[in-house]
């Protein structure tokens, strides 16, 4: 079995999960400023295409990911969802919760259909991006409160 920093990798599942699943992580990662509630809630996390994951070790949520239909301007229309609010637990940061969360996304859209996935990354997240293969490109930009990011995608076409 493989492990992970002493961590059987097995104990480590990803499923689809429910909006305020998603809240604790936001908070404590993201959005430091809220609560683990509804106000860690996006416009988009109910509509009609989006899918929230959670990759769950031992019944707790430790990973999550948003990911929603929406095109970039700047790329080719069949990249087609963003993902949004990505965050790992603190303490299983390292393991390969975020990767296997993106893997398995990634797996689920290339099965619907879809063309790819762009996001706006921090800039602490570049390397991680980078390492699973995704292009990151075009110039550094701020986003308030969140700090300095950049643009990632990938294609499943290619």
């Amino acid at each position: 079995m493989e492990e992970m920093d002493g961590v059987n990798a097995s104990e480590y599942s990803v499923r689809r999960i429910l909006p305020e699943e998603t809240w604790a992580i936001r908070a404590q990662v993201l959005w430091p400023e809220k609560q683990p509630d509804e106000s860690c809630s996006l416009p988009v996390d109910r509509d009609a295409g989006v899918l929230h994951f959670g990759v769950v070790h031992r019944a707790n949520v430790v990973g999550i990911g948003t990911f929603m239909p929406r095109q970039h301007e700047d790329l080719d229309a069949s990249i087609g969802y963003r993902l949004r609010a990505m965050a790992t637990h603190p303490d299983h940061r390292g393991r390969g919760v975020g990767a296997r969360l993106i893997r398995h996304a990634e797996g689920v859209l290339r099965d619907a259909g879809e063309g790819g996935i762009w996001a706006d990354a921090r800039k602490v997240a570049l390397g991680f991006y980078a390492g699973l293969g995704w292009e990151v490109s075009g110039p550094f930009y701020t986003v308030p409160k969140r700090g300095l990011h950049r643009l990632v995608w990938t294609r499943f076409d290619e």
